[in-house]
């Protein structure tokens, strides 16, 4: 024999609906929250970077990219679970297309291209995007992220 179904009454379910939905909204990180939680995400990720040596040829520029992007993918996935919203968002946008150029030049490079000038190219293509990424992080707040 089958239970019958308890029925909940449209005032409850709307009472609940109300509830889940302010729930929903509290997951969100306030501005200085944000910047509290991805200050040592940046921080970390900097170190990371400038502990990576130069190459001293030109062939070692793929390596080089390799250990930069290992430093800079799983930052901006850390920063990433954050949240992406607002200025946050443009500046986490903007560190996330200097990625995309260093994995680009990466597979450049593994593909024959010529060290000397994918560096350079990539040189001219990070220039602009390092610069905005910077002013992002800098006006959000966070200048632990300005400073990759």
């Amino acid at each position: 024999m089958r239970r019958p179904t308890p029925r909940v009454a449209p005032a409850m379910l709307g009472a609940l609906v109300a509830l889940a939905v302010v729930g929903c909204g509290s997951s969100s990180l306030s501005a200085s929250q944000l910047r509290a939680r991805a200050t040592p995400i940046c921080k970390l990720a900097a170190r990371q970077l400038s502990a990576i040596p130069a190459p001293a040829l030109p062939s070692g520029g793929a390596r080089f990219l390799s250990q930069g992007i290992a430093a800079l993918a799983p930052e901006i996935s850390h920063l990433r679970a954050l949240g992406s919203a607002g200025d946050y968002g443009d500046a986490l946008r903007a560190t996330a297309a200097e990625l995309r150029a260093l994995r680009s030049t990466r597979r450049g490079l593994r593909a024959g291209n010529d060290p000397v000038v994918a560096i350079k190219t990539l040189q001219q293509e990070l220039s602009p995007l390092e610069a905005r990424a910077e002013g992002d992080w800098r006006s959000f707040g966070l200048p632990a992220c300005a400073s990759l």
